[in-house]
């Protein structure tokens, strides 16, 4: 009893309660030279007939609730504080608390706090989170961020590991035109003539107009290779040519040693110096050779 005694009279001395001695004076009047005079309209309870003299407030005479506060009957109480029915006093939150119901449950955290189960404590979000600018809860951000924007978490500015950041969001893989930087957790874009690419050293496939050569773009298939228009790559040609131009791997230009290609192929027989190949008399698979006349 002592200690809600106590309490009491701490509200009384900071204001949040009205306290004042017995007065000759009925309700919502005080005594000013021996006469009974008026409180403030939005007052109860008064000492002087200013706004700010008020010691208790109620329901006002329009059935509006008023709450005290500094001296004040208000509609509404400030940050930090709430409306106590009870007493009709403007009562503390509890402690960090900005917006609050009543004195158990905090709604919204002060800066620099977060709010967990309706108490507020020192902000420290967990990877993947954001602390909210209007509660200060810690938000989840979008699946696959480590950091996002505290304006919206669906927009990220890091990934954890195995995501890849594109365009402010966390991908597994990383989409077409662009590779994967396992270094910095982030999409890059091919560099050209690449229209796709593994790195920024192989290309899979080239923009129109280029072959891919390995893991290069280029303009003009290099010797011993040909250009095969349809998929735009660059074609070994076969073993037996020294240049071919398709659209078969066999399709020779020139043979290995310099000879020319019979029939468009080239024979996988080498003949000595002095001699060549003779396609013509080549029955049965059976090679002949006429020495060359000097």
């Amino acid at each position: 009893m002592r200690s809600v005694t106590a309490f009491l009279i701490f509200l009384c001395c900071v204001g949040f309660i009205g306290c004042k001695p017995s007065s000759p004076c009925p309700r919502g009047q005080f005594l000013l030279k021996s006469q009974c005079v008026l409180c403030h309209p939005t007052c109860s309870e008064c000492d002087g007939h200013e706004l700010f003299e008020c010691t208790t407030c109620g329901v006002d005479e329009d059935g509006q609730e008023r709450f005290l506060h500094q001296g004040r009957c208000r509609t509404h109480c400030p940050r930090g504080l709430y409306p106590d029915r009870g007493h009709y006093a403007c009562l503390p939150c509890i402690a960090n608390c900005e917006l609050c119901a009543d004195g158990n449950i905090c709604a919204k955290c002060r800066e620099h706090y977060k709010l967990q189960n309706g108490v507020c404590q020192t902000a420290s979000c967990n990877t993947g989170q954001v602390q909210d600018s209007d509660t200060g809860e810690c938000i989840d951000c979008e699946m696959g961020c480590k950091t996002c924007s505290t304006e919206d978490p669906g927009i990220c500015s890091s990934c954890v590991e195995g995501y890849f950041l594109f365009r402010h969001h966390c991908r597994r893989h990383c989409p077409q035109s662009t590779y994967e930087d396992w270094g910095r957790g982030v999409c890059l874009s091919c560099p050209a003539p690449c229209s796709d690419c593994r790195s920024n050293t192989r290309c899979l496939a080239c923009q129109p107009g280029y072959f891919l050569n390995g893991g290069d773009c280029i303009k003009q298939c290099p010797s011993q290779t040909f250009s095969d228009s349809t998929g735009w790559l660059c074609q070994a040609c076969h073993g037996s040519c020294q240049t071919c131009h398709g659209p078969r791997s066999s399709d020779c230009n020139l043979c290995l040693g310099g000879n020319p290609p019979l029939h468009g192929q080239c024979p996988l027989i080498n003949c000595p110096l002095g001699q060549f190949y003779d396609g013509k008399r080549n029955n049965h698979n059976k090679a002949l050779f006429q020495d060359v006349k000097k």
